[in-house]
């Protein structure tokens, strides 16, 4: 697989300490112009150009993506970006209250990859979701095959520096990399990757394997896109990866018998970091409108956890 194209005016991630957060702690509101001078107002459609333009690696002519206009006015005034992994209908309704006009998400609106699920489109989920959107007057753009590949502040780059994982990777190929972290057994991975993860909402993280195999090479992946089998071919000898992304009866046996531990956090988790970075990357570009980000964090909870065995 290829490596995607570099793309300019990269900025650093975001670190968990939050800094470089205070641009996006605001309200949607717009912000005024320089001496209060008459702009030319902000569409959604110079939003959803500006994306386009970023990532080469992602099929806009042939029409193979899910990025783009999922609901709304696409020439729709923009008077403030919220930005978030999803659009459920807390954060729609966060949005809303902010006063924004365009929600950038990075997964479905409407339960299916490409949206256009007719069954899931026909839901009284599906109707409460359009009718606020309506009411508030949102436009939706998503910005998926572009921001998981994009270099440093994309997904899986957002991913690593979150982690701590701050070395070159020994192998990256645009969905996953795999990071020498020394000798380490895999409880103390999990450990780190859970002290990382708790302000996300992360509860727990499972293991797949024994907690004192040493693992020397951590292979990590791009939200759902965790693909084991890969992280081993370039090179890991444990893998970190999501709920969405991983087979336990499937490839958690393969591990199994392998010897090869993996551990596992939620999709959403995963990907948080990346869609932070997402919204600093928009105020950026964008400074005369406010961008808020607003976490969805785990979409998991725990009610308990007690030993078993195999």
């Amino acid at each position: 697989m290829e490596q995607p194209n570099p793309v300019p005016r990269v900025h650093p991630p975001i670190r968990p300490n939050g800094r470089g957060l205070g641009a996006l702690a605001m309200g949607c509101a717009s912000a005024p112009t320089e001496g209060g001078a008459a702009a030319e107002p902000l569409r959604a459609s110079d939003v959803q150009a500006f994306l386009r333009s970023e990532g080469e690696w992602v099929d806009w002519a042939g029409g193979h993506t899910c990025d783009g206009f999922k609901y709304g006015e696409p020439e729709r005034e923009v008077r403030g970006i919220a930005v978030a992994w999803m659009a459920t209908m807390a954060n729609l309704q966060q949005a809303a209250d902010l006063g924004c006009t365009l929600f950038v998400t990075h997964e479905p609106t409407f339960y299916a990859h490409m949206d256009d699920d007719p069954a899931m489109l026909a839901t009284p989920e599906a109707d409460r979701k359009r009718a606020l959107l309506d009411a508030a007057g949102i436009t939706v753009v998503r910005c998926h095959d572009l921001w998981d590949r994009y270099p440093q502040l994309g997904i899986v780059d957002s991913w690593a520096a979150w982690l701590g994982l701050e070395r070159p990777p020994l192998a990256h190929d645009g969905y996953h990399a795999v990071f020498g972290i020394g000798a380490r057994t895999a409880g103390d991975v999990g450990r780190q990757v859970l002290e990382r993860t708790r302000p996300l909402g992360q509860e727990t993280v499972d293991l797949v394997g024994d907690p004192e195999q040493i693992v020397h090479r951590l292979g990590i992946g791009c939200g759902a896109i965790t693909d084991v089998r890969h992280m081993v071919e370039l090179g890991a000898d444990g893998c970190l990866v999501t709920d969405d992304g991983f087979c336990y009866w499937a490839r958690g046996s393969w591990l199994l018998d392998r010897g090869t531990p993996a551990l596992v956090v939620n999709h959403a988790v995963a990907e948080e970091p990346g869609m932070r970075n997402l919204a600093q990357h928009l105020q950026q570009r964008f400074p005369q409108v406010k961008t808020k980000y607003l976490q969805t964090g785990s979409l998991r909870g725990a009610i308990g956890a007690a030993p078993h065995g195999r």
